[in-house]
């Protein structure tokens, strides 16, 4: 069976579906709850004995080993047996708080559940399930495991809808930030080899080298090992790891690849001026940046005789530490000359290239030391953001409605989640 070209995941499916998709145990679980592994080993002879149980409910050492396979069939990696316990408790949490909330669901909406899940390999369900059967997963495996997400989406929707919904006025205020919290954004690791563009077969060594590390890697570790090894990047000092970046940031046919992999999986080598790179995927969530278009700065300038001084740069960080607000940077200038501070609303157009450099890096009511003014009489800008005047449009307005919604939504079940993991009874055998 080949999944892997299936482009299925199961961790980016959850994520990017913004509905708290079908395994949330995924993020967070009961990770450190118990002592790692060997829990089939006391039921070795009977696969079906139960060997943990969730406020009286059984889960047997087969269904452990189901899931197990499941996950290690979608490209799951590090213990599967022990991600298997967990998500699997998870599950009977998930399905006590539905069945004491008089949730359920129709065979017609868990049957739309299976082909949701399997439209994210391109799939039917009964192809999703046949693919699967191939390695040993039993339908009935594949059938629970979308069961229990879709019962906790809806238990999470009818809770917390209420609590979740977005007033006209966060919203506003979120557009005024002048980036929102939208869609995709991936964690990665990065191995780099550059080769000499004027050696004709420097280019193939390289990418036949980086091929065989690429074949190396089974974990997160093995990757770092690599990284030391082989990378010539600054990141190699962090063992190549990168912080999180939204996918759009990041070449499209890049973007692509990575929203088809699984948490651990390494891209094939990738070439980038004269390099080529390595990358391990280690996290995705639903976070991508969707800019709002910034159309006009409102921002003031406080000009402090002295330039770059010790004295007037210790001047400066006393008043970066007083003020709150534009008039509160106007009070500081009290006592200086009358050209000293000066507030406007300009144009992005019309505001001077170094201060509009800086005014996009602050928030509102932020100050930036990082100019000066005059060459035989220098001054020090502090530079204060007043507000931004945005642009977003009417249907960006509603994807943002949407996204905030739901990562609400999110937030709000992964708490209870961790209510009921606390309230629970959980017995191993």
């Amino acid at each position: 069976m080949r999944i892997g070209p299936m482009k299925m995941k199961l961790k980016s499916f959850v994520l990017l579906a913004l509905t708290l998709g079908f395994a949330g145990g995924f993020a967070g679980g009961l990770t450190g709850l118990f002592a790692p592994g060997a829990v089939l080993a006391a039921a070795a002879q009977n696969p079906y004995a139960v060997v943990i149980t969730v406020n009286g409910n059984g889960i047997t050492s087969f269904e452990i080993d189901q899931r197990a396979t499941l996950l290690k069939a979608i490209g799951s990696i590090g213990d599967l047996q022990k991600q298997a316990e967990e998500d699997l408790i998870n599950d009977r949490l998930k399905e006590n708080a539905a069945r004491l909330l008089g949730i359920s669901l129709t065979e017609a909406e868990l049957s739309l559940g299976k082909d949701e899940f399997a439209k994210r390999a391109n799939l039917t369900a009964d192809q999703m399930a046949a693919e699967l059967g191939k390695v040993g997963v039993y339908p009935e495996t594949f059938t629970e495991f979308v069961r229990a997400g879709l019962l906790w989406r809806k238990l999470v929707q009818a809770k917390f809808q209420s609590k979740a919904f977005v007033t006209e006025s966060e919203l506003d205020t979120a557009m005024a930030l002048g980036s929102t919290s939208l869609g995709a954004s991936v964690l990665l690791s990065e191995l780099v080899l550059p080769y000499d563009p004027n050696d004709p077969s420097a280019r193939e060594q390289t990418r036949a080298l980086l091929q065989d590390v690429r074949k190396s890697v089974h974990s997160l570790s093995d990757f770092e090992d690599a990284v030391l090894t082989y990378s010539a990047a600054p990141s190699r000092e962090n063992a190549g790891k990168l912080d999180w970046r939204p996918v759009n940031t990041l070449p499209p046919d890049i973007g692509a690849r990575l929203l088809t992999m699984s948490v651990g999986q390494v891209t094939e080598p990738l070439e980038l001026n004269n390099a080529f790179v390595l990358f391990q995927l280690r996290g995705l969530r639903n976070d991508q940046t969707l800019a709002a278009k910034t159309i006009a700065y409102d921002y003031a300038t406080l000009l402090l005789p002295g330039g770059r001084s010790p004295e007037t740069l210790a001047q400066a960080a006393r008043i970066k530490g007083a003020v709150d607000t534009c008039n509160d940077l106007r009070a500081q200038g009290a006592g200086l000359s009358q050209k000293a501070f000066k507030e406007q609303v300009l144009p992005v157009g019309k505001v001077p290239r170094d201060i509009a450099r800086e005014l996009k890096n602050l928030d509102r009511g932020e100050i930036s030391t990082a100019l000066t003014r005059g060459k035989s009489a220098p001054q020090l800008v502090v530079l204060m953001l007043c507000a931004r005047t945005n642009k977003i449009s009417e249907g960006d307005r509603k994807q943002l409605r949407a996204a905030m919604f739901n990562q609400r939504l999110e937030a709000f079940g992964n708490g209870y989640l961790q209510e009921l993991k606390g309230d629970a009874t959980i017995i191993r055998k």
